[in-house]
């Protein structure tokens, strides 16, 4: 074998794992349902969350001397997103088919949005150190935590319903007040809402914020938690600004 084969299958090797994307829900086929009217007013509010968390975290980007390219996919009817960084640029793909998902509100794409950034931003712990792209868990929290209530800012949508609206009303009075309120409802609508499609995804049964997971593991999950519960736990503590479920993370 030649040294330039080598060489070559080394940077080629290199620039895979490097560019290596991460997704917000297993691969799956809900793509085929996807219906697309091209006259969609839906379109204006997928730009336009995504025009508000470009506007908030391209500085961030900047401050880490590297480029943020949140690509608008509207006629793509896969039911994902993911997030890569390599070579200086963070590349987030979004795509209209999760958007049109019955399941997703307008806040539940925000929270898949935040959830990608919290790839690139949120933090340890790491899925990779060296390209410092933060684990599955992690990126659920930081999107919740930190991300999510920072674009529901700036939207002015108009009330969703995702239950159990009761608890979601007494849970957010009970820990804020005024606009952060507010943001805590959307907030725990939009974990409702992922966690929902991953049902779906999954064809399980829908988890609840009334039945979190009592798993306690031995050490931190990397990859996705390994419950949709979980998940949902990771948004719920996220938004009420609460550790770490431990049914993923070893403190």
């Amino acid at each position: 074998m030649s040294r330039i084969f080598i060489l070559f299958a080394f940077l080629t090797t290199t620039f895979f794992i490097g560019g290596a994307t991460h997704k917000s829900f297993p691969t799956n086929d809900l793509w085929k349902e996807d219906v697309l009217n091209k006259s969609n007013a839906g379109e204006e509010v997928f730009s336009h969350i995504i025009d508000i968390a470009y506007d908030l975290y391209k500085p961030l980007a900047d401050m880490n001397n590297e480029s943020l390219t949140i690509n608008k996919k509207w006629n793509d009817p896969t039911v994902n997103a993911n997030c890569s960084r390599f070579m200086g640029t963070v590349t987030i793909n979004m795509f209209g088919g999760l958007f049109r998902r019955q399941e997703i509100t307008p806040e539940g794409f925000a929270l898949v949005l935040c959830h990608e950034i919290g790839h690139a931003y949120g933090g340890t712990p790491y899925l990779s150190t060296w390209r410092k792209m933060s684990a599955e868990g992690q990126a659920d929290y930081y999107g919740a935590k930190d991300c999510h209530h920072n674009i529901m800012d700036k939207l002015n949508l108009q009330e969703s319903e995702v239950g159990p609206l009761s608890f979601i009303d007494e849970t957010c009075d009970e820990h804020f007040t005024g606009k952060r309120y507010d943001t805590c409802v959307r907030g725990l609508q939009s974990g409702q809402s992922l966690a929902n499609l991953l049902a779906t995804i999954k064809k399980e049964d829908q988890p609840s914020y009334l039945t979190p997971d009592p798993t306690v593991v031995n050490e931190t999950l990397l990859s996705y938690p390994a419950t949709i519960q979980c998940r949902l736990d990771t948004y719920y503590a996220g938004v009420l600004q609460q550790s770490r479920p431990l049914c993923w993370f070893k403190p």
